[in-house]
């Protein structure tokens, strides 16, 4: 994107346009080779959308919470933003939500929350989810144990090329 394609999306966004927001975001949080990256610009039209509603808009405002990307940290915002998304089915959202109850980020600890969303992820084919849904039948946290089920979810993760479950699915063989 150069300049005037920047300002050209940068009128759209003023007037509205959701989708506009979203890659004016996405456009300053990465950065181009004539624009550079600045994580407030980012943050700001992150919030815009994600205000209307836009779920890849609020998910990355909860990155930005969590990451403290052109806003100071707070993961109880982080969950609020995380939490608009994974109901809408956004997979990250739902992976990250998962993150949020199970490492108290910004919510009380509670695995039967975390496996939740860790399987609504992992249904849907997001590698970490599945790790992380394979670690919580491994434990038995937030749901009966089980090792058939962690390894067929590690082995999900793994043929994904995740190196975290290639690691625990070798675990399995031992």
């Amino acid at each position: 994107m150069n300049e005037n394609e920047l300002n050209e999306y940068i009128k759209k966004a003023e007037k509205g346009d959701v989708n506009s927001q979203v890659l004016l975001g996405l456009t300053y949080l990465n950065g181009t080779d004539e624009i550079p990256a600045n994580d407030k610009e980012a943050f700001k039209w992150f919030k815009v959308a994600a205000e209307q509603g836009n779920p890849i808009a609020q998910f990355q405002v909860g990155i930005c919470y969590s990451k403290e990307e052109g806003v100071k940290k707070d993961y109880n915002e982080a969950f609020r933003w995380f939490k608009a998304a994974a109901e809408q089915g956004y997979v990250k959202a739902q992976y990250y939500l998962g993150a949020c109850y199970y490492f108290s980020k910004g919510v009380k600890q509670d695995y039967n929350e975390a496996f939740r969303w860790f399987k609504a992820a992992a249904e849907q084919g997001d590698a970490d989810a599945q790790c992380n849904l394979g670690a919580c039948y491994l434990s038995g946290e937030g749901v009966k144990q089980d090792y058939n089920e962690a390894f067929r979810w590690f082995k999900a993760a793994a043929e994904q090329g995740l190196a975290e479950a290639q690691f625990r699915l070798a675990v399995c063989y031992e």
